[in-house]
């Protein structure tokens, strides 16, 4: 990574108190609630690249410019992002859907016939010819709070590649596309 590389990520856990809305009404919520998806990459120990697909994923800061990324504790790019100390945000072009999927499944080979290469600061995971854009981020938070990690991340590298058709986003358990210039 570039020159922060020496940086103790802050770990916390915080003590959650019993729900006060059973998980199927929270679902029905949050289902509603658009977002945008990205692939969340890293290296293990072994230098193989890992990922997950995300659709916690946000700014935090501008000053300094920081990120953060929800990824369940269960997921084992976790471990990878834990022990690489770091992370790349790749946010999906809208024609993207079976990366998605690929990226959500169990699959031990997510990356065999796919096009990624390594960032230029982090050396890590950059899918070119699916991402709009990308976000490396060196972890500088690891809270877990329930279910999830919380990784804030400050931004260390990244690059834009706008395309015509817009960013991948999840509403209501399906995917869209996003519109710009639709009237209100």
């Amino acid at each position: 990574m570039s020159a922060v590389t020496d940086l103790t990520p802050y770990r916390a856990q915080l003590d959650m108190p019993e729900p006060a809305v059973p998980g199927e009404l929270f679902l029905q919520f949050m289902k509603l609630f658009p977002s945008a998806v990205s692939v969340v990459t890293s290296l293990d120990f072994e230098g193989m690249p890992r990922g997950l697909t995300c659709s916690a994923a946000c700014s935090v800061s501008m000053d300094p410019p920081t990120m953060l990324v929800c990824v369940n504790e269960r997921n084992g790019s976790l471990a990878a992002i834990r022990e690489s100390g770091g992370f790349v945000v790749n946010l999906l072009r809208s024609d993207r859907r079976h990366i998605s999927d690929l990226f959500a499944s169990n699959s031990p080979n997510k990356y065999r016939g796919l096009a990624w290469q390594p960032c230029p600061d982090s050396g890590m995971p950059w899918l070119p010819e699916d991402a709009l854009a990308y976000v490396e981020c060196q972890v500088v938070a690891d809270v877990t709070a329930g279910s999830h990690a919380v990784l804030i991340g400050l931004v260390t590298g990244g690059r834009s590649n706008p395309a015509e058709a817009g960013p991948l986003v999840y509403w209501d358990r399906t995917y869209g596309r996003w519109s710009a210039g639709v009237p209100a």
